[in-house]
């Protein structure tokens, strides 16, 4: 494939497919670039038999650095080691959606569970089991519209060593054995500290939380959302009665 690079968004540059670029050779004038597809992911709520909702939010990200800057800018001038939304001010989570959707070189996927309609209650005896049930229609939905090596990297604290490892081996089965990917499809967990995109992808979860729990669509309304995945779909409330 050839691939060119864009500008469509000032003073960043980015390509013209959802990717991150690998170091390529140029062949005839032309650039052949071998990509990855780079996602963040990171959670609101909890899986307990508690009302409320679970939601497992999906930042895909075409120019990650562009990102990394904005947190790294942000937590220098307010002193801070980590960006946690619940921490946050309404004006500061306003400055960083402001930033952050100034470009349209990311989008989001999202799914979330409203634990109360979930009828079969066997399958909170194991939160596992639940989380990995959701977690794959989100990886679903990425690799069968992708063609290329995807990479998903998750906040550490999402899940125990044990739990993650049983995660990779559930969502790869999927992927190779009944969704037909073929590239490598790499699970990642990393300390949200050292990674900014998770950071963002914290408010994003925080932005989709407020919506649904509190009724504050603003910020949600201005994030690039590529699909919504509601569970359980016939049953799902889109208010919860308090």
């Amino acid at each position: 494939m050839i691939w060119q690079i864009v500008s469509d968004c000032p003073q960043n540059h980015y390509l013209t497919k959802s990717t991150h670029p690998i170091p390529a050779r140029g062949y005839g004038g032309f650039l052949f670039v071998l990509f990855m597809i780079y996602t963040y992911v990171d959670e609101s709520g909890n899986l307990g038999r508690n009302v409320g909702y679970f939601i497992i939010v999906m930042l895909k990200l075409d120019n990650p650095n562009r990102v990394k800057n904005i947190i790294k800018s942000f937590c220098a001038r307010h002193s801070l080691l980590e960006v946690h939304a619940t921490d946050l001010s309404f004006v500061q989570k306003q400055y960083l959606i402001n930033k952050l959707t100034k470009c349209c070189d990311y989008n989001i996927s999202y799914v979330i569970a409203d634990k109360m309609m979930i009828e079969n209650k066997k399958l909170f005896d194991n939160n596992n089991l639940l989380f990995n049930y959701l977690f794959s229609f989100l990886v679903k939905d990425l690799v069968v519209c992708n063609n290329d090596d995807i990479v998903i990297n998750l906040d550490n604290r999402t899940q125990k060593v044990a739990s993650a490892n049983s995660l990779k081996e559930y969502i790869q089965i999927k992927a190779y054995a009944e969704w037909g990917f073929v590239k490598n499809l790499s699970i990642n967990y990393i300390d949200s500290k050292n990674s900014k995109a998770i950071q963002m992808a914290d408010l994003i979860a925080n932005c989709i939380h407020r919506k649904y729990c509190w009724g504050n669509g603003d910020f949600y309304a201005r994030l690039n959302i590529k699909k919504s995945i509601k569970f359980p779909n016939i049953s799902f409330r889109n208010k919860l009665n308090y």
